[in-house]
């Protein structure tokens, strides 16, 4: 069984640089661009999210200056407040 063990053995990459992710594995991009939506949808059901918007362009700017550890904090920040936003309305009961 040791000559042809089993497995993945050796990799080797191709392709461009590793040490960036894919855009699917940018975690801080995956979460902007799902702040995004849940914000959209929030405006759609004629909720005020201009401060929510102010925050969600400040981590976008960030990000586009390759700050991700700032534009990190600054999303989780915001998916906080709009998670808490969501707690309250459930509790609320349902929305008209």
């Amino acid at each position: 069984m040791t000559e042809w063990p089993r497995g993945l053995v050796d990799y080797v990459p191709r392709g461009g640089d590793e040490s960036s992710p894919s855009p699917d594995q940018d975690r801080t991009g995956n979460r902007l661009r799902l702040a995004a939506r849940l914000l959209g949808v929030l405006r759609a059901q004629g909720e005020d999210v201009e401060r929510e918007l102010a925050a969600l362009s400040e981590a976008q700017r960030a990000y586009a200056r390759k700050e991700t550890g700032r534009a990190t904090e600054l999303v989780e920040e915001l998916l906080a407040v709009l998670d808490a936003r969501s707690r309250s309305a459930s509790r609320s009961g349902p929305i008209p």
